[in-house]
């Protein structure tokens, strides 16, 4: 490829890149013209990159035959010269292979990058022609004519006079100015902007980058926020218009905060948000919305302003996880640093310490950024600089072991202070996040020894405490009911958990406890009735031992606040009659799953299976009002007699998976959502599931083989197009 190619090349870019700002009035002309010099460029490049190299050693042995035998003829002279001059030729065939080699490898990412521009500027043409356009041109024609209101009443209303008094008001315009400010706002986010014309490249950037989620740091955008060219482009404006559009809310700003200190690609459950939000003080509880409303409509709202996208399960009917655009975040990074809110590794992470709210973060040591000897050093000082009387949230970015950073970072300030004495400095932290938050749970996080939970017992202001899937920790000390502010305790997957202390009756502010997949976990503590302020409770034990001194469903019929409840029911015959009353006393229950932990062997003793169903429900039913959502899992008998439609009003989901069921209720239900998986026994077809279920709009069906003529998808799902 010649010089003047690339040259001309180069020059052709620029000029599209420079009249990218033209003027509107040029746009729709400009735009096919530049689609069509794209397009001519592409197609140079692809001749460029397929032209042959011409081979000079070719050249030389095709040249004339005299030639040839003048050559021989020196030969037997000059032997030793002509096999030099042959490895100099091929060193220089072999160089001029591996310039070709790089021009095609230039020459590709040329191409690349122009399909790129070509691709957003066919979406920008055919966005003239869409709806969106239509709908765009008729606010503005609104728009015109409120200012227009606007400008009149500023017209008519007379100056003031410094020298005469009058009583008559001025005329309000905050209300019209109000309504324009609206309507503005409505527009600004419905522009497919060069923000979300990329959002393709950014989804395919995400996907290559969600190692990241695994815990592993794999960056493609490093330093992108400290390149001295990003705080000028227009995408890093837009993004900052955003941040600063967002005023005092400082929830909002709380949401993007929590998705920038992340990893990049990291995929984010909307119950960390929710609990880490409540921690923090920004979210709290309200007669008009609860801090899980709060966050679903902050979600929302960030999704349709395309800053984060769903993680989508292709059976889940909602969504629950979400992803920050890769170029977002990048902007967002720089937006919190230009603040003095965090400081960054070289490969985009959030370091220990972040002022001014006091934030640390614990991220694992990689060998990928130690070459950076001077920014590790700025680390190391910050880590030296961390004052635990003044942390207000300490949070587990990546570490695999919490407790050897922890004795890390204090073996840094003072060789003789250990661990426990660190932590019980820490009177002022309100979030303590030492578990794992990534959404697999293949990534695993260990502990040498719980010894460094006793530091607990000083954090009198900690609202939030994870220490979900910590391995090696078999018990809780008893000092943790001295933690007398907590809201949130997350125990979620500690699988070596062994034993609840009975100090957890203490925790007088709870409202969220998540005890599940603690499989060691045989029995409850008594007295849960003191947790009266409890909303959500999940791997709630039912056990087979029937000791006075362990925790019974008895001993929830109190909590008259608790929303959500999943219990581990390990004994066949529950529900009991008593079970059944316990649950009913739980007036403002709306999600309840029971997951049975043994299943009896129906086929080897069927008339067993019969009693066991008759004496649970021979004396009463679920009655529930309130009830939305009931999750059954492994339900060991063939028929839930004590469940019926009639009982519960309100109910819109049912999820029945796994067991021995066959059969439901034979009476209308106001189901919205079912979803029936692993049920090898239970048989009827599409036609019955209608008239049992005549409100229904989701089906899902998996591993079901006498569920039959369904109309549902390849991943099972069938949903009424008309909902």
């Amino acid at each position: 490829m010649t010089t003047l190619f690339i040259l001309t090349l180069a020059n052709s870019i620029t000029f599209i890149s420079v009249n990218l700002t033209m003027s509107s009035s040029e746009d729709t002309l400009f735009l096919k013209k530049t689609v069509t010099s794209i397009t001519n460029l592409i197609t140079s490049l692809s001749s460029a990159e397929t032209t042959p190299t011409t081979d000079t050693n070719t050249t030389d042995r095709t040249t004339t035959p005299a030639a040839n035998k003048n050559s021989s003829s020196e030969q037997g002279t000059s032997t030793g010269k002509n096999l030099a001059d042959e490895s100099d030729r091929e060193d220089g065939s072999k160089k001029e292979k591996d310039d070709s080699r790089s021009d095609t490898q230039q020459l590709e990412k040329l191409r690349n990058n122009l399909n790129q521009i070509k691709e957003s500027l066919i979406r920008l043409q055919n966005f003239e022609k869409s709806d969106l356009a239509n709908q765009l041109q008729t606010h503005l024609r609104d728009l015109e004519a409120k200012f227009g209101t606007v400008r009149d009443k500023n017209e008519q209303t007379p100056r003031p006079n410094p020298t005469a008094s009058s009583s008559s008001p001025e005329v309000p315009l905050s209300d019209d100015l109000t309504n324009i400010n609206k309507e503005l706002m409505k527009i600004k986010y419905q522009i497919p902007s060069m923000r979300k014309l990329s959002m393709t490249s950014s989804k395919t950037h995400s996907q290559a980058s969600s190692r990241s989620n695994e815990g592993i740091s794999f960056q493609e955008l490093p330093k992108l926020h400290k390149s001295e060219s990003f705080p000028i482009s227009s995408f890093y404006k837009e993004i900052k218009g955003i941040f600063d559009g967002l005023n005092k809310e400082e929830e909002e700003k709380f949401i993007l905060s929590c998705f920038a200190v992340l990893p990049e690609g990291a995929v984010v459950k909307r119950r960390l948000l929710t609990y880490w939000g409540i921690g923090d003080g920004c979210l709290k509880d309200s007669k008009s919305e609860t801090p899980e409303e709060i966050v679903d409509r902050i979600l929302l709202k960030f999704k349709e302003m395309d800053l984060i996208e769903p993680a989508m399960n292709k059976r889940k009917q909602e969504v629950r996880s979400y992803k920050m655009v890769p170029l977002v975040r990048s902007a967002l990074n720089k937006i919190f640093q230009e603040k003095n809110t965090f400081d960054y590794y070289p490969n985009g992470i959030v370091v220990e310490n972040s002022p001014p709210k006091n934030k640390a973060f614990l991220v694992e040591d990689e060998g990928k950024i130690s070459d950076d000897k001077s920014h590790s050093q700025q680390g190391d000082q910050q880590s030296l600089n961390l004052v635990p009387e003044e942390l207000f949230t300490l949070f587990n970015v990546n570490e695999h072991s919490p407790d050897a950073k922890l004795i890390h970072l204090v073996r840094k300030k003072n060789k003789d202070m250990n661990v426990v004495d660190w932590l019980s400095k820490m009177k002022s932290l309100q979030v303590l996040y030492l578990g794992r938050w990534q959404k697999s749970a293949s990534y695993h996080i260990e502990v040498k020894s719980a010894e460094f939970l006793k530091g607990l017992k000083s954090m009198e202001e900690l609202k939030f405490l994870s220490l979900q899937g910590i391995s090696r920790i078999k018990e809780l000390p008893r000092s943790i009911g001295m933690l007398t502010n907590l809201v949130v305790l997350d125990l979620k997957d500690c699988y070596n958990l062994e034993l609840l202390p009975e100090e957890i009756s203490s925790l007088k502010k709870l409202r969220y406890l998540d005890i599940s997949n603690c499989y060691l976990l045989g029995n409850m503590p008594k007295d849960f009735s003191s947790l009266k302020e409890l909303q959500v409770l999940k791997g709630f034990i039912i056990g087979r031992s029937k000791t006075r001194n362990l925790g019974t469903l008895e001993d929830l019929k109190k909590l008259q606040n608790l929303k959500k409840l999943t219990i581990i029911a390990t004994r066949n015959e529950f529900p009991t009659p008593t079970d059944l009353g316990a649950l009913q006393e739980l007036k403002a229950l709306q999600k309840l799953t029971i997951a049975w932990g043994i299943q009896p062997k129906i086929a080897q003793e069927p008339e067993k299976a019969r009693k066991l169903s008759k004496h649970a429900t021979e004396s009463s039913v679920l009655k529930l009002d309130e009830l939305k959502k009931l999750d059954l899992q492994c339900f060991p008998n063939s028929t839930p007699t004590w469940l019926k439609p009639g009982d519960l009003p309100k109910l819109e989901k049912l999820y029945i998976s796994g067991g021995n069921l066959t059969t439901l209720e034979k009476s209308l239900w106001e189901v919205k959502a079912l979803r029936l998986k692993y049920l090898s026994g239970m048989k009827t077809n599409w036609r019955e599931l209608n008239e049992l279920f005549p409100k229904l709009a989701y089906l899902e069906r998996v591993k079901c083989p006498g569920i039959t003529l369904c109309p549902c998808d390849e991943n099972g799902v069938w949903q009424n197009p008309k909902t």
